[in-house]
């Protein structure tokens, strides 16, 4: 079967070929126990229904674990390779198709923990048993998402819509510290896109976060850019204008991650 629409079983979205591989990868690794957790567009579909085209598949790990899960799907008759070190590597399967190993977010601050494993929940996917990313992670890890030809607010939105009494509030908001602003603004557009439904974000988390907003801004942070945590090209201007990317100050390891040190 060819990767089109002609590849797909009657009522599937994903193609035949696609999910030969991605369950190729899933089996691998729970065979070698290495630890990882199901994101992305996989995990849409499991707290909202919400159903979607998806190239790839997204497998969160740690950091540590990078080596062994390559090796493992290497073994598997993936092809291995890591483009960028601070966030991600792939495998890809003969025929092209491919996962994602995702250890942070491209900005630094998403690093995958112990926390990560220890909340997952266990689901079905693809006939198998696997760890999917709990709904607070996701809000984390997506939050950060608004590059111009990307933007993952309304995957927030949908989450929060559909599965809003699952959310542990009080966690995420620890997740998301120092970045609270980011949530907020979340949540703001939630209750603009669903009016009628406010009420699924607890009024207590959105006193907290507006008096976090309205607090001054510390001495440090006169001419501090942290629009690059949101997006790495569309705040260079400001750069080039003096100011500071916050990213080499308040992530660790961000200038050598970068291959900037």
């Amino acid at each position: 079967m060819g990767r089109g629409l002609e590849g797909r079983e009657r009522g599937q979205i994903d193609t035949a070929s696609q999910v030969a591989a991605r369950r190729a990868a899933l089996q691998a690794l729970n065979s070698d126990r290495i630890p990882y957790v199901v994101a992305g567009a996989y995990s849409m579909r499991e707290y909202t229904g919400i159903t979607r085209d998806t190239k790839d598949l997204d497998l969160c790990c740690r950091r540590a674990d990078v080596a062994r899960a390559l090796a493992c799907l290497a073994s598997a008759g993936f092809r291995v390779e890591v483009p960028d070190p601070l966030w991600i590597a792939k495998g890809f399967a003969p025929d092209g198709e491919y996962v994602d190993l995702i250890f942070c977010s491209g900005n630094g601050v998403t690093e995958v923990d112990d926390l990560w494993f220890s909340r997952a929940r266990h689901c079905r996917l693809m006939g198998l048993s696997v760890p999917m990313a709990a709904i607070e992670e996701i809000i984390w890890s997506k939050a950060y998402v608004q590059e111009r030809e990307r933007y993952d607010g309304a995957d927030i939105h949908h989450l929060i819509r559909a599965a809003h009494a699952q959310i542990d509030w009080s966690y995420l908001l620890w997740r998301m510290a120092p970045h609270l602003e980011v949530l907020l603004a979340h949540l703001l557009l939630f209750g603009f896109a669903f009016p009628g439904e406010k009420w699924k974000v607890p009024e207590w988390v959105l006193d907290d976060l507006m008096a976090h907003a309205r607090r001054p801004a510390l001495g440090r942070e006169a001419r501090l850019c942290r629009g690059t945590f949101l997006s790495a090209v569309q705040y260079e201007p400001d750069l080039r204008d003096g100011l500071t990317d916050a990213r080499p100050l308040e992530v660790a390891r961000w200038l050598e991650l970068k291959g900037e040190r």
